[in-house]
């Protein structure tokens, strides 16, 4: 076996045709649709081995992925793409805004801030814009623009099939205070404005009816412990009630930030 071709975390079938194919580090996750496989973020450039063993102990072909989205402009959210994509030939999708980012126009990956070499610049695709809806056979992505963790942030809307059973997973695309924090903001030039953005886009996400959660990382949802749970046998992970907790606990992690710059 390849090295680094072992998750942390065993890749495991979340809800009917939704698959966790990442790692601790990071979340990649798969939609198995009638025309292809859909794919939410590729990881750092490191997991493309560990991303298509996940997926081939899936029964997941990665030749099978027409489609790549990304959630905003960071290395770790589009580490892999290039590759994936040169392997299936899927499209790319990404907010345009965010795609000044990966093409190298502003250097804002955070991979200096990551240790990481500056990312071979490419452009996606498909340029998606607010309220953007994207059909895969039976399966929409519906995208919607949640500003903050970086200018162009998209947070995903996804309907889900299991034993005829459709339910609505959603991310939100960029939850991180790091690049809210004063002191990133200041070092870049950058308005602190985009504090007062996120929380706009948390209160307008509430307005969602959501019965799955996806992590952008997985310690945002406890990915692990879900599938452990459906692991111990448990039927499902579905929670209707835990979009609202995730989007309240986000919140109080801004007004905390916000407090202890206030304090220092």
């Amino acid at each position: 076996m390849k090295e680094n071709a072992v998750s942390d975390i065993r890749p495991f079938r979340m809800y009917g045709n939704l698959y966790f194919v990442g790692s601790s580090k990071v979340s990649v996750h798969v939609i198995e649709t009638s025309v292809g496989l859909v794919m939410i973020d590729t990881g750092y450039p490191d997991m493309y081995e560990q991303i298509l063993s996940s997926m081939e102990e899936l029964g997941l072909n990665p030749k099978d992925i027409c489609a790549i989205f990304h959630s905003h402009g960071h290395i770790d959210h589009f580490g892999c793409t290039q590759r994936l994509k040169a392997l299936s030939g899927a499209k790319t999708y990404i907010s345009r805004i965010d795609n000044a980012i990966v093409n190298g126009t502003y250097d804002w990956s955070w991979a200096k801030e990551l240790g990481l070499p500056r990312p071979e610049p490419f452009d996606c695709d498909v340029f998606v814009e607010d309220g953007n809806c994207f059909t895969f056979g039976d399966t929409t992505v519906r995208c919607v623009l949640t500003p903050g963790h970086t200018e162009g942030v998209l947070s995903f809307f996804v309907n889900v099939e299991e034993n005829g059973t459709s339910i609505i997973a959603a991310m939100h695309g960029g939850i991180g205070m790091n690049s809210m924090a004063a002191e990133f903001l200041d070092s870049y030039g950058f308005s602190r404005d985009c504090r007062e953005i996120f929380r706009t886009g948390l209160w307008k996400l509430q307005q969602e009816s959501v019965d799955l959660v996806m992590g952008n990382h997985p310690f945002q949802n406890d990915t692990e412990g879900k599938r452990k749970r459906l692991e111990m046998g448990e039927t499902s992970i579905v929670d209707s009630a835990e979009w609202l907790r995730f989007l309240a606990e986000t919140e109080a992690a801004l007004d905390q930030m916000l407090q202890q710059e206030q304090m220092n």
